[in-house]
Formats: structure tokens, C-alpha cells, sequence
């Protein structure tokens, strides 16, 4: 007797994962995934459809009003990656809202099932509200949002040493590079970072690898102190499918646009290295794209100054006069 209603249940889940692909598709085709109806509406159907097809015992605990919308949102989120719909960095984005929104909706339809006895039909009506939402979206214009993030660490080297690894980030090796959580989302690593010459206008080029190559184009030099720069992307450079589209820097959604080094003496023996990016969200939901871009976005500048600041402490503390000799 008890496998007919956990049969049950592994078909309500399996339902709500497969009305979500479905729903995936026709939003990507028609519209965007970057969109309300994507990232917050969704979810809120993933998480009802399990209870809509289960019964009032089966969904009464708190352990099953958890387990199992969460059961759904998993196997969409594995079906969407294993069918390539979408890319790993998107899909760990989402991750949050989909939980959240599809545990407080069946909670919530819960609820209402206890005190509604009627027909479900104006709940089995809700499945449509994706696809209302999207129609609605297409008549917004998603704004333009420009953020700063900045980041500093502590470089147990002089000013003038740290200086000389600011300029040349040549050869990275990858032992040289501590793990990060970009890393575990695929974000590609860098490579090569080094000017052509020294000056406002001079030109710093930035090889990752996965062929992704930068220019950074100096706008103000304060030798020895640091350097501002405007980002251009070779969008050509990018081999198809290295970044999901959606968080393609450069593209319709995300980029960054501008940046600085700056470099502190905290003692002769000590500096405070400064990075700061900022970078351009477009979308109809910047209040979340903002979180994790500043969150993706600090992390990818303590992983490049955990490099400055490894070769600068393993370097010979040279004189600033000896440096700008050699310079």
C-alpha cells in the first residue's frame, strides 16, 4: 500500500520538472531566460504543481512541503544542464529564487487546499501565469545598472615592488591560482595581463584562457601608485558556448566597463593593493543581478591579487630606485 502513494509523489515531481524544461523552452524561444517570468515566476509553479498532484495526507508534514518541491526544482535544474537549455553560472544564479519561491508556494497552495474544497481549476489556471508574465515583459525596457565593486588585500612587499607586479602579470601558472567559487562554476582563468608601454596611453592586453582575450586602454598612469583603465572585449575572440550568452561580458545583459589598480604603503615593508571594476547589469530585475554580479565580480578580483601579491612577496625587495632602473 505505501508504494502507491510514493509513486504518486515521484510522479508529482517528475510533472512539475517536466512542466518546467517545457516552460524553459517556451520562454527562451519567445522571449528571454533573463526575465521575471524566468527567475521568479517559475518557481513558484514548480514548487505548486507537486502539491496540486498529491494528496492532503501526503503533502500535511513540513518535511514533504520541503523535500518534495525541492525534488522538482533539482531535477529541472539537472535536466536543463544535462539538455544544455542552460549554462552552469545561470543555472547556480537561480538556484536561490527557485528554492525559496517554490517552497513558500507549496506551503502556500497548501494552505489553500485545507480550506478550499471546491475544483481545482482556478489552481490548474495558474500554471499559465509564466507565459502571462512573459507577454507582459516583452512590453518592458530592461534599464541600464552601473556598479562599483572594490577590493583590497594586504601585500607584505614595498610599494615599489608591488608596483612592478601590477604592471606585468605575465605566464600565470595554474598552482599560482587559489581555488575560488568561479572556478567551480567554470569561469574561465587568466593567462597573461602586460602593457605595450607606460603611459595614459598605453595599452594592456589580458589573455584568459577558453581564448577569451581584453584590452584594457589606460586612461590615467600614476607611476607607481597605479593606473584607471576603459575595458574593450574582441567579442570575436570568444569561442561559441565558452560563456553562456546571458553572462557574456560584452553582451545584450553584462559587461565591464572600466577599472583601476591602486597601491597604498602601509609601512616600507607593507602596501594595500586596490582593485575596482565597474561593471553594467541590463535586465528587468537588476536588484538580483546587482547581488551576484558584486559577488562573482570580488571574487575574481581576489583571485588576481592573491597572484600580485604571491609574486610580490616571493620577489627580492628591491629599492624603488633599483625598480624603476630596471622598469
Amino acid at each position: 500500500m505505501e508504494s502507491k502513494p510514493n509513486l504518486r509523489k515521484t510522479y508529482a515531481v517528475v510533472l512539475a520538472a517536466l512542466y518546467g524544461i517545457v516552460t524553459l523552452c517556451i520562454i527562451s524561444e519567445h522571449h528571454t531566460l533573463v526575465s521575471i517570468s524566468y527567475v521568479f515566476i517559475l518557481p513558484l509553479l514548480i514548487g505548486t504543481i507537486p502539491v496540486l498532484f498529491s494528496t492532503r495526507e501526503q503533502m500535511l508534514s513540513f518535511k514533504s512541503l520541503i523535500l518534495i518541491p525541492w525534488g522538482s526544482i533539482f531535477l529541472f535544474v539537472l535536466l536543463a544542464f544535462a539538455l544544455k537549455l542552460e549554462g552552469i553560472i545561470c543555472l547556480v544564479i537561480i538556484v536561490a529564487p527557485f528554492i525559496l519561491l517554490g517552497t513558500l508556494a507549496a506551503f502556500v497552495v497548501q494552505l489553500v487546499r485545507q480550506h478550499y474544497k471546491g475544483p481545482k481549476t482556478p489552481l490548474y489556471s495558474s500554471l499559465l501565469l509564466p507565459l502571462i508574465i512573459m507577454v507582459a515583459e516583452q512590453n518592458m525596457t530592461p534599464a541600464d545598472a552601473f556598479h562599483t565593486v572594490t577590493t583590497t588585500l594586504e601585500v607584505n612587499a614595498p610599494q615599489a615592488t608591488v608596483w612592478q607586479h601590477v604592471k606585468h602579470v605575465k605566464d600565470v601558472r595554474p598552482e599560482e591560482i587559489q581555488t575560488h567559487f568561479t572556478h567551480l562554476i567554470h569561469v574561465p582563468k587568466p593567462l597573461h595581463g602586460y602593457l605595450d608601454k607606460e603611459g595614459a596611453d598605453a595599452t594592456r592586453s589580458i589573455s584568459w584562457d577558453k581564448g577569451i582575450q581584453f584590452r584594457f586602454d589606460i586612461q590615467e598612469w600614476h607611476e607607481g601608485e597605479g593606473f584607471t583603465y576603459r575595458v574593450n572585449l574582441d567579442g570575436h575572440s570568444i569561442p561559441p558556448n565558452t560563456l553562456d550568452e546571458h553572462v557574456m561580458v560584452g553582451g545584450a545583459f553584462f559587461d565591464v566597463v572600466s577599472g583601476s589598480y591602486r597601491i597604498k604603503a602601509l609601512s616600507p615593508a607593507k602596501s594595500l593593493l586596490t582593485l575596482t571594476s565597474t561593471y553594467r547589469v541590463t535586465t528587468t530585475f537588476n536588484f538580483y543581478c546587482i547581488w551576484w554580479a558584486d559577488f562573482l565580480m570580488d571574487d575574481l578580483h581576489e583571485m588576481i591579487l592573491e597572484i600580485i601579491k604571491t609574486r610580490s612577496e616571493k620577489a627580492p625587495h628591491l629599492s624603488s630606485r633599483r625598480l624603476c632602473a630596471a622598469g
